[in-house]
């Protein structure tokens, strides 16, 4: 795809057990990916992936969730099947692979937003 397919948000709702130690702004992360006529939200909630259709694809998501005050990357899913190994069952890991992304030092929200970013 040539253009940008999805967006990753990174902001502070959610209760993860581990939240007050993780940095302000990056304590969750979900990812919205641009599939045919539609936005479709793959979002890691405790280790669970929640999947909703959110809007049309001709929508500026980015832009709306940027309004709402979160951090938003857009990027473009990898083509190959990553080799992930070990991955962890949280928002992170999630993230990772709906983005076919190999990071495997990004274990946190913010790690994982430096490695999109860099």
């Amino acid at each position: 795809m040539t253009q940008t397919d999805a967006i990753v948000v990174f902001h502070d709702h959610g209760s993860h057990v581990f939240s007050r130690w993780l940095r302000k702004g990056f304590r969750h992360v979900f990812v919205a990916v641009r599939v045919g006529k539609y936005w479709i939200r793959v979002d890691g909630m405790a280790g669970v992936p929640a999947v909703a259709v959110v809007a049309p694809a001709e929508y500026d998501l980015a832009t709306f969730y940027r309004a709402e005050g979160y951090t938003v990357v857009s990027c473009r899913r990898g083509s190959e099947t990553p080799w992930l190994g070990w991955v962890f069952a949280n928002c992170v890991g999630q993230a990772k692979m709906v983005l076919g992304l190999r990071a495997p030092l990004a274990w946190t929200p913010w790690a994982l937003h430096r490695r999109l970013t860099r």
